[in-house]
Formats: C-alpha cells, structure tokens, sequence
C-alpha cells in the first residue's frame, strides 16, 4: 500500500513538472536587444506617429535635407520613413539617395544594429548608395523612440553591400568633427531649411549669453565655403545685438528687416530663426527689435511683436505633402 502511495506521489509530481514546461514553451524567449530591450526587433516605435521625417541631399550640395511627411497614425514609422526614402524625393528641388527600383525586402534590429536587405535587378554597390541618408532617417526615428542610435548593415539582394556596419557620423558636419551645435540655413533654391553642424560649442565659452551671441553670429554670416547653401537672413540685414536674460532672447537687427522681398523669404528668415532656437532649452522666449526699439510687424504680415515662444522639440518645417 504504501509503495502504491509513493508511486501516486511521484507520477503527479512529474505530471506537475511536465505542466509548468509546457506552460514555459508558450512564453517566446525576448532577445537581447543590446540598450533596445524595450523595444521589439521589428523596430516599432512604443506609440502610433503620425509623422516620419526623411533625409535627402540637397541639390548642389553633399549635405542632407530633413522632410517632414504626414502619415496615417502608426508604430511602424522606420519602414514608412525609409520606403519614403527608396521612392525618392517628393519634388526636384532634393536629390535621391540611390538608384531608382530598389525595393525593401526587410527590416529588423539584431546585435545592436539595423539590418537593411534591398532588393532589386539592377546592378547595386555601396558607392551606389547615400549611406548617410539612411542613416540619418533611421537614427532619427530612433532617437524619437528611445533616445538611441544605432549601426547599419544593408543588404542587397541577401549580400552585404559592405563588410562592416556603417555609422553615422555627425549630420552635415562643417566644424571638423569636434562637438558644435546645428544651424539651419537655406538650399539654392531657398525651398527648404538645411541643418548644418557648426563649430560653435556651448562648453566653451563662459555663460550662455556669450555662446547664444556666437550661435546667432554664425547663423546670420555667411555660409561654410563649399556647402552648397545660404544664410536665411536677406541681403542688407544685419544682426546688431544679441542679449539673454531669464530665458529671453532679445536679437536687435537693422531697418533692412522691414525690406525682405516676399512672404517665402520671410518665412525662411523666421523658420530657420526658430528651428536653430529649437536645440538650446535654455531659450524659452525671443523678442526681436528694429534699432533698439520694439518691432511689430515683418512686411508681409508676420507678427513679431511682443514675446515669442520658442518650441523645442516639436517645431516643425520642410513638410510635404506626399
């Protein structure tokens, strides 16, 4: 009897054990997403967007150019971004980045990188491709998602178009490589704003009135040589004094600003104004005046009087449509 009693026992522990391991099957392993273990490898991003922005180079100019589509509400932007990117710009006033009739056959995250497989018929090679642009369009969906960044492998019809992931280095980069700070100017065609990172780093100079002085100076002068676009600020304007206090960002120009040409250069002037304004937290408030004395109104009806609030982080330009 008791024999009997010890081999009950022992088949209903092992039925036990046999429950939880079937139980366990039903749960699938969550890789190691190396820094991403919150999110799934299919690169969704944790809340539905309703924007992507893609990168694409300008004309005239190796540097890249941000668009901003509206897209219907999704988690899967990076697919959406970088199938934008494939079908090329929305108008001529930006470059594709590689040939025409290159499809994505997948995409997912492994091993700390971004794995890219193109297909296509065409003969493809890394020199072929503007590594940069994609780069660019998926770490920016990235940084949205979880404030990261990560290596590319591309494939092209399943074969590596490189040896080793490629990693972006800083976007559009005019200041040598060293720490700068992003200032927007104007492609040749003064269509879209262009970001530029500059030399202008805020670590060192002394307070941030002296480095909002040096930030403003740079995106009111001239251009980098040889970057292919243009300051914002019109011909004859000149920017005469920059101060800051509690948060406010006072910029006194000449009487040139009342002559700008039109409602697209005003709107250049401004956009470009604010979206470099858009990376410095400390600003939350700019004031512009004419001559020292308050400013009311650009010539084509843009109201700058009083205070205006700096947004950071969602200030938006360059949309399109498509």
């Amino acid at each position: 009897m008791t024999k009997s009693r010890n081999l009950g026992k022992l088949l209903a522990a092992l039925l036990c054990l046999l429950l939880l391991m079937l139980a366990g099957c039903g749960e699938k392993p969550v890789e190691n997403t190396e820094g991403r273990s919150e999110l799934s490898p299919d690169l969704l991003s944790k809340q539905p967007e309703s924007s992507v922005k893609v990168y694409y180079q300008a004309m005239d100019s190796e540097a890249l150019v941000p668009l901003v589509y509206g897209i219907n509400s999704s988690r899967d932007t990076i697919w959406i971004a970088l199938e934008k990117l494939l079908a090329g710009p929305p108008d001529s006033f930006c470059q594709g980045v590689l040939p025409a009739g290159v499809k994505m056959k997948e995409l997912y995250f492994a091993d700390g990188l971004v794995h890219i497989n193109l297909t296509g018929d065409a003969a493809l090679t890394a020199d072929d491709v503007n590594l940069a642009a994609f780069a660019a369009t998926v770490n920016d969906e990235l940084l949205d998602q979880d404030d990261t960044t990560a290596g590319l492998m591309m494939y092209y019809n399943e074969q590596p178009l490189s040896e080793e992931p490629y990693y972006a280095a800083v976007l559009n980069d005019f200041g040598g490589g060293e720490d700068g700070s992003v200032v927007y100017f104007a492609d040749v065609q003064a269509m879209y704003l262009v970001p530029l990172t500059l030399p202008v780093n805020e670590a060192k100079y002394a307070d941030t009135e002296k480095y909002l002085q040096a930030l403003m100076q740079a995106w009111a002068g001239d251009a980098p040589p040889n970057s292919g676009v243009y300051p914002a600020v019109a011909d004859g304007v000149k920017l005469q004094a920059v101060s800051f206090a509690d948060g406010k960002l006072t910029l006194d120009f000449n009487q040139a600003l009342l002559q700008m040409g039109g409602t697209a250069q005003e709107s250049m002037f401004l956009d470009s104004l604010m979206a470099t304004l858009a990376g410095v937290e400390q600003v939350k408030k700019l004031v512009i005046t004419l001559d020292g004395q308050p400013a009311e109104m650009l010539p084509h009806g843009t109201d700058i009087s009083g205070e205006i609030a700096v947004q950071h982080g969602g200030f938006a330009f360059n949309t399109v449509s498509q």
